[in-house]
């Protein structure tokens, strides 16, 4: 039996040192330069970390078999045109709602974590904008880059070769990962006070 090695971030400010994914905790070289006092994350920050990790994971799970029950369905042979287009149609939908749903977990998630509440004046918060188009899509659309618009244009039609089939999913299984990671750097970023925003704690310190 092969096994898979996943790559699960553990932090909001970690980096892989190398190309090859690891168990390595520690962080980059320009990230532990600029930051060097916050290399560790407090226990407070871990529950929250482990709250999107096992956010992603349940995603991973409930579209994976939702994604086999497709593929069985568009492999049938008996199946009619109008019957795999049916299927298309609702796969495309439960994509949709199960990548909403995933958003809105995320964004409970972080409610616990204090950085996420930086915003620019009379704004959203700034992680919550992340996550929405990060996940979502731009005003709710599933625009390019975001993870329903990467999941959505690679679901294959029912004369899609085998081959072709495979490709597409291990597509979409990257696009779930890298949605991971890019939520995880993103909040890091923001708690290490970039993206332009800042707190309101700095904003009472600066007028």
């Amino acid at each position: 039996m092969e096994w898979k090695h996943k790559f699960i971030p553990s932090a909001f400010d970690r980096l892989e040192d190398r190309v090859v994914l690891s168990n390595y905790r520690g962080s980059s070289v320009v990230v532990s330069g600029l930051h060097p006092r916050q290399n560790l994350l407090n226990r407070h920050q871990m529950t929250v970390v482990a709250e999107v990790n096992q956010a992603f994971s349940s995603f991973q799970n409930d579209y994976d078999q939702a994604r086999a029950t497709y593929f069985a369905s568009i492999a049938n042979p008996s199946a009619t045109s109008a019957a795999t287009a049916d299927a298309y149609n609702a796969f495309t939908l439960y994509t949709t709602q199960r990548v909403n749903l995933l958003a809105q977990q995320l964004i409970s998630s972080f409610l616990q974590y204090k950085p996420s509440t930086a915003r620019q004046h009379g704004q959203t918060s700034t992680l919550e904008v992340l996550i929405n188009h990060r996940i979502i899509g731009i005003n709710g659309g599933a625009t390019a880059g975001s993870l329903e618009n990467s999941l959505i244009s690679t679901i294959p039609k029912a004369d899609t070769s085998a081959p072709t089939v495979t490709l597409y999913s291990l597509s979409q299984d990257n696009a779930i990962a890298a949605a991971q990671v890019a939520v995880l750097n993103g909040a890091g970023i923001l708690r290490n006070g970039d993206f332009g925003n800042t707190s309101a704690t700095y904003q009472t310190q600066s007028n």
